[in-house]
């Protein structure tokens, strides 16, 4: 191989293996969509569907044999079942994550090493593949190269067996090697679509960690919502959220925790407001919202951001600044320049509120409400 080739391979590798998480990313993305519990019950209805693969072999005559076989075979069937309820009971934490691939691992190990049927071991295998896909869509290279070790290693052990007990070295060799390329194509093709997915989100609309909208589609839909509305008696609020204390968090627990607060508040401030709501995330801690509303629900709209925030399972509150506009806008009034009023005069709120303790919300009496 020509030394140029050769560091470009090098290159190549360590780009790869210095790939980030994408767990928070993916999980924001995916809860601004309102797609979190298709894709929860999606991963609890296949993992119940792979743990009870080994609990039907082991009705066949190639299955387990009797005694310690039959014990680990079991101890598989309900380790996948028990996997399966993280899903059920809610989306996990970035730790917890893990915590599934390698219980998934070792339990797709044992229901492979345990098969009367080396051919049956080796075909088993394959659904290391699925966890490969798995830990591509969420997580780093290293695991990616850990999920296909274990594959490797198990896949090769029964390919001895085989090759032995079938005197048919090349059947084994074959099958092993359909067994690697599964493994290798299946968590490859899902990273480049994530990384894809990634470069589109950053071009586009939405904020790569938590999903919701970025700076600029944020004005885009706020004008939206300004140059389709006719009725004089409802109001545009906007709400400016700056989180407290989200540098104490993450100088004590550090940027990961940090991202998983941001996710968590993202979905809470998603899920609290609105179906017709503007949800975007400014950058850092702070958040921003739009929604038509009468006059009368302004309050308790914000206090409802407050309670959001408040409860989400880290130690961060919010600062609300309101600000809101009666509609429609007179003729000669430019959307932008309302909408960078708006927002200006939340951010000035959002500060008194935080000067006076935080974890409340505060209006802007400049803002042209009627």
């Amino acid at each position: 191989m020509p030394v140029g080739e050769g560091g470009s391979l090098v290159h190549w590798f360590r780009r790869w293996w210095r790939q980030p998480d994408h767990f928070d990313w993916i999980t924001g993305y995916l809860a601004a969509r309102g797609m979190l519990g298709v894709a929860r019950w999606n991963l609890a209805s296949s993992t119940v569907a792979l743990a009870l693969v080994p609990a039907v072999l082991a009705m066949s005559s190639r299955g387990p044999d009797a005694g310690p076989d039959q014990v680990l075979s079991r101890i598989a069937v309900l380790g996948g079942l028990c996997a399966a309820t993280l899903w059920v009971v809610r989306w996990p934490t970035r730790a917890q994550s893990v915590a599934y691939i390698l219980a998934a691992n070792l339990f797709i190990t044992l229901a492979c090493y345990v098969q009367d049927d080396p051919m049956v071991g080796l075909m088993g295998c394959t659904v290391f593949a699925t966890t490969g896909g798995y830990i591509a869509l969420f997580h780093t290279p290293g695991y990616m190269l850990y999920n296909f070790g274990v594959a490797l290693y198990v896949g090769v052990l029964q390919t001895v067996r085989l090759a032995v007990e079938t005197s048919d070295p090349a059947l084994a060799v074959g099958l092993l090697l359909l067994v690697l390329v599964l493994n290798v194509a299946v968590p490859f093709a899902v990273q480049a679509i994530v990384h894809a997915l990634g470069v589109d989100l950053l071009r586009a609309a939405r904020d790569p960690l938590t999903g919701l909208l970025n700076r600029r589609a944020v004005y885009q839909q706020i004008e939206q919502l300004l140059s389709s509305h006719r009725d004089r008696h409802v109001h545009l609020a906007v709400a400016v959220v700056d989180l407290d204390d989200f540098k104490q968090l993450n100088d004590s627990h550090g940027h990961a925790i940090g991202d998983e607060a941001l996710v968590a508040v993202a979905q809470a401030l998603r899920a609290g407001a609105g179906e017709g709501a503007v949800v975007g995330r400014l950058g850092g801690e702070e958040f921003v919202l739009a929604e038509l509303l009468e006059a009368g629900q302004i309050d308790h709209w914000a206090q409802r951001m407050c309670t959001a925030v408040d409860v989400v399972p880290f130690p961060v509150t919010a600062s609300v600044g309101v600000a809101a506009v009666c509609l429609p806008l007179p003729a000669d009034d430019d959307a932008q320049t309302v909408i960078h009023m708006l927002i200006g005069a939340a951010d000035h709120a959002m500060y008194a509120a935080k000067r006076a303790g935080g974890n409340q919300f505060r209006h802007d009496d400049r803002s042209a409400c009627c």
